[in-house]
């Protein structure tokens, strides 16, 4: 997919499980997505949670840590916990509340292996989800990892690890949501909702 107005040349971003719609709006404004996976996890933050449209409101999804949750380390040593079968909560949860979802059924066989597979680390599996919905999109970004902390940041770069927040709800254009006759629109979701619900224009919303 081409894009010849770009705001930016480079979006600088946290890696996030399926990252949330107005994640994916602020990192379409540049041709290349720097993920930084040498930051400081970060708690309370998305890096380790999505949100799916509930008929109540939102529902959480949290990945269970087996360490960095109360230490200083960088996202790319942030192990993934399997005591309780989180893999089977979340997959079944996504089939309730997105199974009735116009294009569910064409892609939750790309979806499953997240949840049958064990990744050692969080951010390998945030990453994975990034790539999965970057093929689905178009591939309108050119996915880059982070060899340090990047720091510095020059006017042509944007910088959103820390601008997306569960408890921030940016305005955003409205989509068809399965439980929309009961909840109303509830925007910010995980990239999965607009996806499951709208198919490829997704992408013309993430534009709008």
């Amino acid at each position: 997919m081409t894009q010849t107005n770009h705001l930016y040349k480079q979006v600088v971003a946290a890696p996030l499980p399926f990252p949330p719609v107005s994640w994916w709006m602020q990192a379409l404004k540049a041709p290349v997505l720097i993920l930084d996976v040498k930051e400081h996890y970060q708690k309370m933050t998305y890096r380790n949670r999505y949100y799916l449209a509930d008929k109540k409101g939102k529902s959480l999804l949290s990945i269970p840590l087996s360490s960095g949750r109360n230490q200083r380390i960088p996202m790319d040593a942030v192990g993934i916990a399997y005591a309780e079968p989180w893999q089977k909560v979340h997959w079944r949860t996504i089939q309730t509340l997105l199974g009735n979802a116009p294009f569910f059924e064409y892609i939750d066989y790309q979806l499953s292996p997240f949840f049958e597979q064990e990744t050692e680390l969080l951010c390998d599996w945030n990453i994975a989800t990034i790539q999965w919905a970057n093929r689905f999109l178009g591939s309108p970004l050119e996915i880059r990892l982070s060899t340090e902390y990047v720091g510095a940041i020059d006017a042509e770069t944007l910088d959103i690890r820390s601008a997306i927040r569960p408890k921030y709800e940016p305005p955003l254009p409205p989509y068809y949501q399965v439980f929309s006759d009961d909840s109303g629109f509830l925007p910010d979701c995980s990239i999965l909702d607009l996806i499951c619900c709208e198919g490829k224009y997704a992408t013309h919303i993430l534009r709008h």
